[in-house]
């Protein structure tokens, strides 16, 4: 290799170089082993796979949680991601330790994609790293980084765009395989909503591309879809059950119109673009807006920012004068198509239009937080940004412009400096204005960098232009470095030990809806100051709230998971509409609730037993009916049992004539094995929740599960001494797992499917 192509290859290295230096600035505290917690780390991704992990090593498949919510799904819990091959190291590192380093990794990833993206348009050096630094370490990214899913699914959406122009620009089979890999991974990533407007997003860029083609090569697209189509064969098994659930779950039918417009970006944010924390920052406690931070974070950096619109406006310029111009800025109308959308639909309910599309489009009903469609405007303004470098120049008008923008820049942050002495007392302290204040100065300064880099650019072919390229990566970085500071705080890896709470529960307890609020956002996971849980970070580790119960093996009926099992979320509905809770808190076999200290200020002294036979059997035509007799102040719970059914509703007989008992049972996370006793049959009642896999076997013969008081099971039992066996046994479990592997082979064999010397063709 020549000199030349030496340094060339180096420069090629700088931007990634610099985005994992950044990283390194970032998140220096791991590699003393601390690891994120705050927020979702610990109440659902850290125990959700530590017990996973714990059941593969007893030889046990992780596919139900016996501990939360009476028991619910957990393979197929689509954030538990237990098949995406990047969190199967936790099987043998330290796993919240590893769930934190591989957060951090996936932003790598991202720009490593966006880099490899952007060369395949074309993009100039100097515009891929732009491009690479503003999407590895945009505010969208960082500061939602403790969401593990959406950050391992986001980081594949370049990598998908890199296959899919590579399949429409190049002749080569591989670039198929790839393109079905990355699918595979985004759909095991664990975040369904991201990977929608991802693939969304993909296939819009494939049309783009396909008409903006002459002559359009309709195979190709067809191929596309193939690859796709077996990218989510090889997440077959995933997908399956994670279906099953979705359909079986509370928003089987579509979330509520309230809860889907939850996190609607208000249009004041939009300044969140030209300065990170206009607003404040949680990371210092002065945030001082409602919402939530992460949902906010669009700063993609002031300099790629200014790039961006300098390629939209370059690409008018030509366009009015019908000059030429590079050919990477053909996808100029497209990118600003994204950015458009992006940020219209993050509008949410501030416009009519997401509303509309709520009511008639279908999948717009289906998740909350509007603003998580920014993906696409960070993403969009991160490819123009890059393109935007081919705008830079030094013309008359650019640099006149730029000189009076930079003397505006410097203006501000003077006027922001001195302001404090011209305001009235009162203002001047005031926390939201020093906040503004603070802003201020920040991207005015940053405003000013950006201007004199404008102005000192040497000529592309001069020597200092690599240098100088190389000061214009460093203050992206810089810029962006700083942004992220303290948004995603740490804690020794002590905080996720297995504790011992000197709690002996035979069954279940509960937290209200009110004191789980107020303990878990109010007074722990506070949105305005990340610092508060790191305080009391003993306090958030023996609270027991849900998931954490999981690391300490403590049996909770709630169930902090973004999908329910329908009839189970109905049940918890009950409990709080409830005046008094204490019946419906009997039949679930709840023997403690707690208050929002996190205290346990309520015991049931009446439960003897875990399973109980049914004194009555009431039947009801339909759930509204069987609801209604769930609230009555005369239902005896431990005596009588609620079914859907033909059927009457006799009286619990005053006295009891059986000699019904459970001698014995041997409970595990798959199995629930019962003996039981009684004189005369009846109705076995088990307070699991009702779920589509679950087997019952009495002396090992098939029986009926039923459907008891609302959520949970019940079965048939003959007079005489009978063993009763429950085995968790989903249907999808084995077409999935040959669909998967089939498709793996398939993907296996498309990379392989060239000769050795040169690529297949398509």
């Amino acid at each position: 290799m020549d000199n030349h192509r030496l340094k060339s290859a180096h420069a090629s290295w700088l931007p990634l170089t610099l985005l994992a230096v950044t990283l390194l600035f970032l998140f220096y505290r791991l590699l003393i082993g601390e690891v994120f917690f705050w927020g979702l780390p610990a109440l659902q991704f850290v125990p959700w796979r530590q017990f996973a992990w714990d059941l593969l090593r007893d030889g046990v498949l992780p596919l139900w949680n016996p501990y939360n919510g009476g028991g619910a799904p957990l393979f197929a819990n689509y954030q538990s991601a237990l098949l995406y091959p990047l969190n199967w190291a936790g099987l043998v590192l330290p796993l919240a330790w590893q769930m934190s380093v591989t957060a951090v990794l996936h932003l790598f990833i991202a720009g490593w994609g966006m880099w490899a993206f952007t060369g395949r348009l074309g993009v100039p050096e100097l515009g891929r790293g732009l491009s690479t630094l503003a999407f590895g370490l945009t505010g969208y990214l960082v500061a939602r980084l403790g969401t593990y899913p959406t950050i391992s699914a986001a980081a594949w959406l370049p990598w998908l765009l890199w296959a899919v122009l590579g399949v429409l620009s190049r002749n080569h089979r591989r670039d198929l395989a790839w393109l079905a890999l990355f699918t595979a991974l985004q759909l095991l990533a664990g975040h369904a909503q991201t990977a929608w407007y991802s693939l969304l997003l993909v296939g819009g860029f494939g049309l783009w591309q396909m008409f903006a083609r002459r002559p359009t090569n309709w195979r190709r697209l067809a191929l596309i879809a193939g690859a796709l189509l077996l990218g989510a064969g090889v997440a077959a098994l995933q997908l399956l059950a994670t279906g099953e659930l979705l359909l079986q779950s509370q928003r089987s039918d579509g979330v509520e119109m309230d809860f889907a417009m939850n996190f609607s970006y208000a249009p004041s944010r939009i300044l969140n673009l030209l300065s990170p924390n206009v607003f404040g920052t949680p990371a210092d406690g002065s945030y001082f807006t409602k919402g939530a931070f992460f949902e906010d974070a669009v700063y993609i950096g002031l300099l790629p920012l200014v790039s961006a619109l300098a390629a939209a406006l370059s690409w008018v310029w030509w366009k009015v004068r019908r000059t030429a111009r590079p050919a990477y800025y053909a996808s100029v109308p497209f990118w600003l198509a994204v950015v458009v959308v992006g940020v219209v639909f993050a509008l949410g309910n501030y416009t009519p239009i997401f509303p509309f599309l709520y009511q008639h489009i279908p999948t717009f009903d289906l998740f909350q937080a509007p603003e998580r469609w920014h993906l696409w405007t960070v993403f969009g303004l991160s490819v123009l940004a890059g393109i935007g470098v081919g705008a830079w120049g030094r013309g008359k008008w650019l640099l006149f412009g730029t000189r009076l923008l930079t003397a505006a820049c410097l203006g501000a942050v003077v006027l922001a400096l001195l302001a404090p002495r011209w305001l009235p007392p009162e203002v001047a302290q005031n926390d939201g204005v020093r906040v503004l204040m603070q802003a201020v100065i920040f991207t005015g300064l940053m405003g000013a960098l950006a201007g004199d880099l404008t102005l000192i650019q040497p000529e592309v072919n001069s020597r200092r232009y690599r240098w100088w390229s190389l000061a214009v990566l460093v203050v992206v970085a810089v810029d962006l470095g700083l942004a992220g500071r303290g948004l995603n705080p740490t804690l020794p890896a002590s905080f996720f030990d297995e504790r011992d709470s000197g709690i002996i529960r035979e069954y279940r307890a509960y937290w209200p809806e009110a004191a789980q609020e107020a303990l878990m956002y109010d007074r722990l996971f506070r949105f305005d100051d990340y610092r508060v849980a790191v305080d009391q970070s003993r306090l958030a580790r023996d609270s027991s709230l849900p998931n954490l119960n999981l690391m300490d093996g403590e049996k909770l009926l709630n169930n902090f998971d973004p999908l329910l099992i329908g009839h189970f979320a109905d049940y918890l509905r009950l409990l709080e509409q409830s005046e008094d809770p204490s019946k419906l808190l009997m039949a679930a076999r709840v023997t403690a609730v707690y208050d929002a200290n996190g205290q346990l200020t309520a015991s049931n002294s009446e439960l003897q037993q875990w399973v109980n036979f049914a004194d009555s059997v009431c039947w009801h035509e339909d759930d509204h009916s069987l609801k209604a007799a769930l609230l009555s102040s005369e239902w005896p719970a431990l005596q009588q049992v609620h079914l859907i059914g033909i059927g009457a509703c006799p009286p619990v007989p005053d006295a009891i004539s059986s000699d019904s008992q459970v001698l014995d049972r041997q409970l595990s996370a798959l199995s629930s094995q019962f003996e039981v006793k009684t004189d005369t049959g009846g109705l076995l009642y088990i307070p699991y929740t009702y779920y589509p896999g679950w087997q019952a076997f009495v002396d090992s013969q098939p029986a009926r599960i039923l459907r008891a008081n609302l959520a949970f099971m019940a079965v048939e039992v003959p007079a005489r001494t009978t063993e009763v066996r429950l085995d968790y046994r989903p249907w999808w479990l084995l077409p999935g797992t040959l669909i998967s592997l089939l498709s793996l082979v398939g993907l296996l064999v498309l990379f392989r499917a060239q000769s050795p010397e040169r690529e297949g063709s398509l």
